[in-house]
């Protein structure tokens, strides 16, 4: 689009969005505009701006048409400073929500945080937060928590099992004893949310605490949880928050996927072809479990089942991830695609149209410890026979 264009789109938007008292400001030639929804879809990221002390939100293309349109309005925009879009409490967080969520740092004397909580499994209280927080600040980190007085105080804690960065991006550690009294754990609900639910979220975005109290889910999976919070984004250290229903943790938030990712056909069509702006990702909570269950039974430990048109492929540990997804017809590789969150593992023919004689290969890394090559590992699922084919690793299907 030409710079002419991107003029003229964003003064349509512009008149659309500004009330009445703002629209008799535009030049005659604009008053007359009518904007469709069409022209308006075309338009996802968002600029907000100060007119008449009521905050605007207007679609923007690119940096370069933000620039433009800045140019553009400026006549038009009074001398207001604009307040960043910074998390705030939209209501009081619950108390029992408060206590168990806090901050994880490097150190004592270092400044770069990541949130964290405390959640009952199995009656067991555990620490979670998101497994790339430690890839930022070490794996032997210092809970910041505040005694009586208010004053800080810091306590050492250390990992002890870590999900896959590109799968379930979560890790556990153990509560020091001598934080109980500072600390009280939630309960954990594995039912995947709805967007029907009422669901919240409490965390730290730049050390400040943030209570949503509005959360919209998009899409659930035992892989995602996809969900957009309202009002304020959230900013550099939410990750590792929980995300609640009727005060029970269902998930661990591990971050934000801008929309120009999410533009996919792929993508937009298990959404009815809605326009996708950008999203937060959560982990399910029932992955936690996982975790727990690998360190208290290795042996006995299971994972999330893959399959497609109900033919079961494989278990998926909190150790691995999906890479790609490739469908074969008539020996040829006929269609490619790579793991993104809304993944419905438990439906991958959502992804495919396939035929009787196709075939479906899934190729999974497992580990992903910074430094280290993956283990790759593939299966193969010929839908004509059903028969699968892959690694001897000895995964029990059902």
């Amino acid at each position: 689009m030409s710079n002419k264009g991107l003029a003229l789109a964003f003064l349509c938007a512009f008149f659309v969005a500004a009330p009445a008292s703002a629209q008799s400001k535009l030049p005659g030639f604009f008053k007359d505009l009518k904007i469709t929804h069409a022209l308006r879809a075309r338009w996802f990221n968002k600029v907000k701006f100060q007119l008449n002390n009521r905050l605007i939100t207007v679609a923007a293309r690119s940096h370069s048409s933000n620039i433009l349109a800045a140019r553009l309005t400026a006549p038009l925009i009074q001398n207001t400073p604009v307040l960043p879009a910074k998390p705030r409490p939209l209501s009081p967080a619950p108390h029992f929500v408060r206590q168990a969520v806090f901050t994880l740092q490097h150190s004592p004397k270092t400044h770069g945080k990541g949130s964290a909580f405390a959640i009952r499994i199995n009656g067991q209280v555990w620490g979670v937060t998101a497994k790339h927080i430690l890839n930022d600040i070490g794996r032997e980190p210092y809970i910041e928590l505040f005694d009586e007085n208010g004053k800080p105080f810091y306590t050492q804690i250390f990992t002890v099992r870590e999900g896959h960065l590109r799968g379930a991006d979560i890790a556990i550690f153990k509560i020091p004893p001598q934080l109980n009294n500072y600390i009280v754990p939630l309960e954990a609900d594995e039912k995947l949310p709805s967007p029907a639910h009422a669901v919240q979220s409490a965390g730290f975005s730049r050390g400040n605490f943030a209570w949503f109290n509005k959360v919209d889910v998009l899409f659930s999976s035992p892989h995602r949880i996809l969900a957009r919070y309202q009002d304020f984004p959230v900013l550099n250290g939410y990750c590792g928050s929980p995300l609640l229903v009727n005060g029970k943790a269902v998930g661990v938030f591990v971050g934000i996927v801008g929309n120009t990712n999410t533009q996919s056909a792929e993508w937009r069509k298990l959404l009815d072809n809605k326009p996708i702006n950008d999203f937060n990702q959560i982990v399910p909570i029932q992955w936690v479990r996982r975790l727990v269950e690998q360190v208290n039974h290795p042996q006995q430990a299971t994972g999330t089942l893959i399959r497609i048109l109900g033919r079961p492929i494989t278990h998926l540990t909190p150790d691995d991830a999906v890479i790609k997804i490739q469908q074969f017809r008539k020996g040829r590789l006929y269609k490619q695609i790579s793991a993104y969150p809304f993944m419905d593992y438990l439906h991958l023919e959502r992804f495919f149209d396939v035929e009787a004689h196709d075939k479906i290969r899934v190729i999974i890394h497992k580990g992903s410890n910074a430094g280290a090559r993956p283990a790759e590992r593939w299966y193969d699922l010929d839908l004509s026979t059903g028969t699968l084919t892959g690694p001897a690793d000895g995964n029990s299907l059902r």
